[in-house]
């Protein structure tokens, strides 16, 4: 298990005061990073060799938002490699290990030289020692969200969305996608599935459908194809 403490500080909070749906994301994907980057498979590293992790699904349980100043750690570890995929936990706690929040996710390694996902190899093994998985649902990859979608406008990809693989970035779909929910929608579980990645000069159509105590938000290309599928579970 890796760990990383963190503090909620001004810029990732929301108009609550409590850490962002998206930011809560950024933190866990943060402590991914920092876990590669100590263990020497940095993504840098991994970039001079063609290689990359990419997500390929969130699904994230949020029981409390930390508050604006509070303290609280990220506990990350690996518990299965199978094929191109690896599958990653998250916990995250306060000091007190009150749960805030936990998730699944699952990842494929990429040849970026080839645009092609490849079998992870041992090397990349051996550094991110398997431990069982967290007790938790777990869900499909998968999200399945209904047929009617409703179109709600489009963004143009700007380098500020990108990251070091020249992809937007899984957060900054969250981030997106949240913009979009109905006002004090107080999101209790996200799932989110990526497709495609969008890259500089891409348009995001954004489609939005509600069912019940579930909120879809979309992000597709203009014939409808989707880059990103996200579903926003309420609490109420």
């Amino acid at each position: 298990m890796y760990s990383c403490n963190d503090r909620v500080s001004y810029s990732r909070i929301d108009k609550d005061g409590l850490l962002g749906v998206s930011s809560v994301v950024d933190a866990m994907q943060d402590c991914c990073l920092f876990h590669s980057e100590d263990v020497g498979h940095s993504a840098m590293l991994l970039r001079e060799k063609d290689r990359a992790w990419l997500v390929s699904s969130w699904h994230v349980v949020f029981l409390r938002r930390p508050k604006m100043g509070e303290v609280f750690t990220v506990h990350t570890w690996p518990y299965q490699f199978r094929g191109v995929f690896g599958c990653r936990n998250f916990l995250m706690e306060t000091p007190e290990k009150e749960v805030l929040a936990y998730a699944d996710s699952k990842w494929f390694y990429f040849n970026s030289a080839t645009g092609q996902p490849v079998r992870v190899d041992e090397e990349e093994k051996e550094a991110y020692p398997t431990e069982p998985p967290y007790d938790m649902d777990y869900a499909s990859r998968k999200v399945f969200c209904p047929e009617q979608l409703e179109l709600q406008g489009s963004i143009a990809v700007c380098q500020n969305y990108l990251d070091t693989n020249n992809h937007v970035n899984n957060g900054q779909y969250v981030r997106l996608a949240a913009n979009f929910l109905p006002v004090d929608y107080e999101v209790a579980e996200l799932r989110a599935e990526f497709r495609l990645a969008a890259k500089m000069g891409d348009t995001l159509y954004v489609r939005t459908a509600q069912e019940k105590d579930c909120f879809y938000v979309v992000l597709t290309d203009e014939n409808e194809t989707p880059y990103y599928i996200s579903e926003f579970k309420s609490r109420h």
